[in-house]
């Protein structure tokens, strides 16, 4: 997606601020390309089959050239508005991209060869997923293309501030390195079940207590029976004394560890949807959802870097 500032000429040369806006849904200046990638990235008409049965479309409830369903990638291309973008995050799902290339090497089937690029007279083959997200960028889409990982299949998902999807980044790192690769999963999976075209809030929120314990449990409750992130957080709270931060506090001393206390007693008591049906039980926000991430990537961050630490027991006194 293209990340660099850009301006029309007459904007620059008037000196006025670059234009930040994000779009939501399909606005009129994306609508056209959208309608155009379909048409040229579609390549087999099962595809457009498939995307029919995923999305259950129906003759009689879309609006469709001559009352059927469509047939063709310029049939599906047609598809109202509102449902443009459900259709291109079904195409990702259903990895248009891999289609394409297929089809691609079955029409120049010597493309494969080390040679084919200084001697062939085909033309090069094009990603369309890269061509998509590169419209969406131009675009200032609020969506941008999320490839496939080994939790979750290829989509549509809100753009975040880069710095803060780096962070997430970085994170699920370090907790590979530190051999919690199930906090890993846990936090990828979260991530793009709360920021899809159509997110899970409660999942998200799952997940991402989840990535937690799977990082701090092993550190702080790997004795205790059926531990879950509730018991380390009792463990920190009765021997808060016994841990310190990295960091130094106002006193050049090892800092207490009550702020990754606080926010795992943030992220614990806030899965309200954890126990249905008591007095405090409700469901979880995407918003809710989504500050969960935030916090669990930076709890993942701090305990997989050793960010806390458990102090040297004191010398006997004489």
């Amino acid at each position: 997606m293209t990340t660099s500032p850009w301006q029309p000429l007459s904007a620059r040369e008037a000196g006025l601020p670059v234009d930040r806006t994000v779009h939501e849904g399909v606005p009129e200046h994306l609508e056209p390309g959208l309608r155009s990638w379909i048409r040229d990235s579609v390549v087999t008409e099962s595809l457009v089959h498939r995307v029919i049965a995923r999305l259950k479309l129906t003759a009689d409830a879309h609006v469709f050239d001559n009352s059927r369903l469509p047939s063709s990638a310029r049939d599906l291309s047609r598809v109202s508005a509102g449902l443009l973008l459900d259709v291109v995050d079904c195409l990702l799902y259903l990895d248009i991209g891999e289609v394409a290339h297929h089809e691609y090497l079955v029409k120049h089937p010597n493309a494969a060869s080390p040679l084919a690029a200084i001697f062939s007279k085909h033309a090069k083959f094009v990603d369309p997923v890269n061509t998509l997200d590169a419209l969406l960028g131009d675009a200032a889409s609020a969506y941008q293309v999320r490839e496939a990982d080994d939790v979750s299949h290829a989509g549509l998902e809100r753009v975040v501030d880069a710095t803060v999807a780096e962070s997430a980044v970085m994170a699920m790192q370090h907790a590979e390195s530190s051999g919690r690769d199930d906090a890993s999963s846990y936090l990828r999976s979260s991530w793009a079940k709360a920021y899809a075209l159509h997110p899970d809030a409660s999942g998200a929120y799952v997940d991402a207590v989840r990535a937690v314990e799977d990082v701090a449990i092993p550190l702080y409750a790997s004795t205790k029976p059926q531990p879950t992130l509730g018991t380390v957080i009792r463990e920190l709270d009765d021997n808060e004394a016994a841990y310190s931060m990295v960091i130094l506090d106002n006193k050049a001393v090892p800092a207490k560890v009550e702020t990754v206390l606080s926010l795992m007693r943030l992220l614990w008591q806030g899965h309200r949807d954890r126990h249905p049906g008591g007095q405090t039980s409700a469901p979880i926000t995407l918003e809710a959802a989504q500050a969960a991430v935030h916090i669990a990537v930076l709890l993942v961050q701090l305990l997989s870097t050793s960010a806390v630490t458990k102090n040297l027991p004191l010398p006997p006194q004489p």
